[in-house]
C-alpha cells in the first residue's frame, strides 16, 4: 500500500488527517508511505500509546525548544506536540509553535501531517461545534471514516458524539447505522466536510473493509462522493492494505474530422437511430464517464445542435485541420482541474459498449498505471485510458498522431476483452454499410 502515491502527495504536503476510524493509522501509514523526512503534529489530543510510532517524539512548550534546519535530528518521521494535559495524553502545539512548525517543513523541504479530530477510537463520528480544528494552512484534507460501526446501534459504544451524528442523518438514537447515513455524513457540509478550507484537495478514505463484508455496496455511492471529494480510497489500514483508489474520470471524443474519406460528416451518420456521434456519447455516459467533452471542428453546428439534448459539452477545435493531436490537445485542455483520469474515444468505433469503458475505470482504480487499454488478441485496441500523470505529454502533441505514441514513453496495462468488434471502425460507406448491418 502507497497511499502517497495512490494520493498524489509530493513533499511539499500540507495535510490534516479528519474523521474517525483510522486517523491515527493513517497519518503513520502516510509518513512511512513518504519514505523520507515527515514532521508530524496534531490540533487535539495524542494518547501516549500513539506516540511510539514515531521515530522520534519532540514535546514543545516554548519557541525556544523548536529545533533549526541545523540541528540534526535521528529518524524520518518526527512528531511535534505539547505536554502532557492528563495521564497518557498530549496536546497539540500551541498556534504559534503550529504556525513555526509550517515554516520548518518549508525550509525542510518535508510534508507536514496534522491529526485534526479525534473520535475516541470510534469509527464513526460527527463533529461538534469546535470541529474538527483543521488549520487554514493546508493544502489536503483526509476523511476517514471506518465501516465496523455499520449494523450497530447508533449510541456512544460505537459513534462519537451519537445525539449530533443522529440529527446530522435525522434518525433516532438506537437505530441502525446503514451505509446510507454513513454516506449522507460523510457528504454534509456540517459532517465529513465541516470546516474543510476552500482551497483545499478533500480526499476520502474508507477504512475497516474487513469489518464490512459488503463494502462494495459503496462503489453505488461514488458518484456522491466523487462530486465531493478528488479521491475516495477503500482500505484496510491495520493490514496495510488498500484496495481501491476512484478519482472522477472524464471522456473525450474525438469527433472534429472532416470525414474526408468518407465524403460525408460520419458524425452525423444515422446508427440505429441516432447520429453516430450522439450513440458514442451516450455510451460514455452509460459507462460512467463525467464530464464527458466532444472535441468538434468540422460541421461544428450541425454535430453541437445533434447532442444539445445530452448532458455532454461540445468543445471546438479550431485548428482540426492539423491533425489528431489537435483534438486532443484541446481535450486535455478543457478537462476540469480534478480529474484523475481522461478515456479518450473515436466517434466512428460504434461498437465500444459502456461495459468497457467501466472495466477501465475499475482497472485504473485497483491498480493505477499511467496508460489502460483493452487487449484483444494480443493486440492493443480503443478506447484508451491516460492517467493524469501524463496529461502534459498529451497537451504536447503535435501531427497527426494520437496518444499511442506516449506506449514507446510509458507503461501500459492491458485489460483483456473477448470481442473484436471493439476495434471496428467506420472509414468508408462501405464499412458503414457492412457494420450497420451487425446487430450490437
Amino acid at each position: 500500500m502507497d497511499l502517497v502515491k495512490a494520493f498524489r502527495l509530493t513533499n511539499k504536503t500540507k495535510a490534516a488527517i479528519v474523521g474517525s476510524g483510522g486517523k491515527t493509522t493513517a497519518m503513520f501509514q502516510l509518513a512511512r508511505d513518504f519514505g523520507s523526512r515527515v514532521i508530524l503534529t496534531t490540533t487535539t489530543h495524542l494518547d501516549q500509546d500513539q506516540l511510539i510510532q514515531a521515530d522520534r517524539h519532540i514535546a514543545l512548550e516554548d519557541l525556544a525548544d523548536l529545533p533549526s534546519i541545523e540541528r540534526e535530528l535521528a529518524g524520518d518521521i518526527l512528531l511535534f506536540t505539547g505536554s502532557e494535559i492528563e495521564t497518557n495524553r498530549v496536546k497539540g502545539p500551541d498556534q504559534e509553535i503550529l504556525l513555526q512548525l509550517v515554516a520548518l517543513a518549508d525550509r525542510w523541504e518535508c510534508p507536514l501531517l496534522v491529526e485534526a479530530d479525534g473520535a475516541r477510537q470510534l469509527p464513526i463520528k460527527a463533529p461538534a461545534d469546535h470541529e474538527p480544528p483543521i488549520p487554514d494552512f493546508v493544502d489536503t484534507v483526509i476523511v476517514v471514516a471506518g465501516l465496523s460501526g455499520l449494523g450497530k446501534p447508533l449510541n456512544d459504544k460505537w459513534v462519537h458524539r451519537p445525539e449530533i451524528f443522529s440529527d446530522l442523518v435525522g434518525v433516532p438514537l438506537g437505530s441502525e447505522v446503514t451505509s446510507q447515513h454513513l454516506a449522507d455524513a460523510l457528504t454534509s457540509s456540517r459532517g465529513g466536510l465541516k470546516n474543510i478550507p476552500d482551497t483545499a484537495r478533500k480526499l476520502l478514505l474508507i477504512n475497516q473493509l474487513d469489518s464490512f463484508p459488503n463494502w462494495r455496496t459503496f462503489h453505488d455511492y461514488l458518484p456522491l462522493f466523487l462530486s465531493h471529494y478528488h479521491a475516495v480510497g477503500f482500505a484496510v489500514l491495520e493490514d496495510q492494505m488498500l484496495l481501491e483508489l476512484h478519482e472522477p474520470i472524464a471522456g473525450v471524443i474525438l469527433a472534429a474530422g472532416g470525414s474526408s474519406r468518407f465524403g460525408t460528416t460520419k458524425q452525423l451518420l444515422d446508427w440505429k437511430g441516432k447520429p453516430l456521434v450522439n450513440h458514442v456519447a451516450e455510451t460514455a455516459l452509460a459507462g460512467g464517464l463525467s464530464p464527458v467533452l466532444v472535441v468538434t471542428g468540422a460541421d461544428h453546428s450541425k454535430v453541437t445542435q445533434s447532442l444539445e439534448n445530452l448532458p455532454v459539452e461540445c468543445v471546438l477545435n479550431p485548428k482540426w485541420e492539423q491533425g489528431q493531436s489537435s483534438s486532443v490537445r484541446t481535450g486535455i485542455e478543457a478537462l476540469p482541474p480534478n480529474m484523475g483520469a481522461v478515456i479518450f474515444l473515436l466517434v466512428d468505433q460504434p461498437f465500444i459498449p459502456p461495459r468497457l469503458i467501466q472495466r477501465l475505470i475499475k482497472a485504473h482504480a485497483i491498480k493505477r498505471a499511467p496508460i489502460i487499454h483493452p487487449q484483444v488478441n494480443d493486440e492493443r485496441a480503443n478506447p484508451v485510458l491516460f492517467d493524469r500523470e501524463v496529461f502534459q505529454e498529451l497537451s504536447s502533441l503535435e501531427g497527426d498522431t494520437g496518444g499511442r505514441i506516449l506506449f514507446n514513453t510509458f507503461p501500459s496495462r492491458g485489460v483483456p476483452w473477448e470481442n473484436d468488434l471493439i476495434q471496428k471502425d467506420i472509414d468508408t460507406p462501405e464499412d458503414f454499410e457492412i457494420l450497420g448491418s451487425i446487430g450490437e
